[in-house]
């Protein structure tokens, strides 16, 4: 655990570069600070996301798909799921280039109605309103993100997917892709990827998922998909305006790490009571 803290330290630095770069260059907020409001508490979910956090979460995901495998007579287990074992299913059978389609498909298709759920779903949301409290959104603001939230999101997308029969060598390899992927998508840049903007994910559409705009609201919850969004009538992505403002509305959450940490625990409170 504590070997890993020489890369963390090591990727912060050069993705500050890369990233400040980048969001000076092209910047989807213009005027947004480098030094700015929650980066401290940023730091803090970057230390413990990528370790603690990812540990949690493999245990989590382990856990849950050996006991519904042994609901389900799928063979998975402890030994089979540390050596990526490939099962023989009418998955494995299949070309390989189809399996790839199918797999990102599906794991997309997973992976919006999980998300949709963090949203809808009055408990859930106060694991996920940690990840919408920034209000100024960049690409630190990816690692703000609950553990049991991450837990959760992560078994939804890979409970079918290893279920199904697809390969734990593709789910090892799509969760951290998606991750960094992520990293991207919250950058403060202005990047639509023009013709493409539709077809694939880019920091201007997940940003508006984090507006705090009305008409923005629960909008844009597929990670590499947009298409997933406008089939199920939650797609908001103009072409004439970018993201501004962000945070939660109607709620006030911790500034501090661990307050954060803590914040789904506690009984909610309106902003009223709040500031009295």
């Amino acid at each position: 655990m504590f070997g890993a803290i020489p890369g963390l330290i090591f990727g912060l630095v050069v993705a500050a570069i890369a990233f400040g770069v980048v969001e000076w260059r092209w910047p989807g907020r213009r005027g947004q600070k480098r030094l700015r409001r929650g980066l401290l508490t940023d730091l803090g979910w970057y230390a413990f996301t990528p370790t603690l956090g990812k540990a949690f979460t493999g245990i989590v995901v382990a856990v849950s798909v050996i006991a519904l495998a042994r609901i389900f007579g799928a063979g998975i287990t402890a030994e089979t799921l540390r050596a990526q074992t490939v099962r023989d299913t009418a998955i494995s059978h299949q070309p390989l280039a189809l399996q790839l389609i199918e797999f990102l498909l599906l794991a997309d298709l997973a992976g919006y109605w999980q998300h949709r759920a963090f949203h809808r779903v009055g408990r859930l949301w106060r694991f996920h309103a940690v990840h919408h409290s920034s209000t100024d959104v960049d690409w630190l603001s990816s690692v703000r993100v609950h553990p049991l939230n991450d837990a959760l999101a992560s078994t939804a997308v890979a409970t079918p997917l290893l279920l199904l029969g697809f390969s734990p060598a593709a789910l090892a390899a799509y969760l951290p892709f998606l991750t960094l992927y992520a990293v991207m998508l919250h950058a403060n840049v202005s990047w639509s990827f023009g013709p493409l903007r539709n077809v694939i994910s880019s920091p201007a559409f997940h940003r508006w998922h984090h507006s705090a705009e009305a008409e923005a609201l629960d909008k844009n919850f597929a990670g590499l998909l947009p298409a997933v969004d406008w089939i199920f009538g939650t797609l908001y992505f103009p072409k004439d305006k970018l993201a501004t403002v962000f945070g939660v509305n109607g709620e006030q959450l911790p500034a501090s790490f661990l307050g954060q940490l803590a914040y789904p625990f506690k009984r909610s409170k309106p902003l009223s009571e709040a500031a009295s």
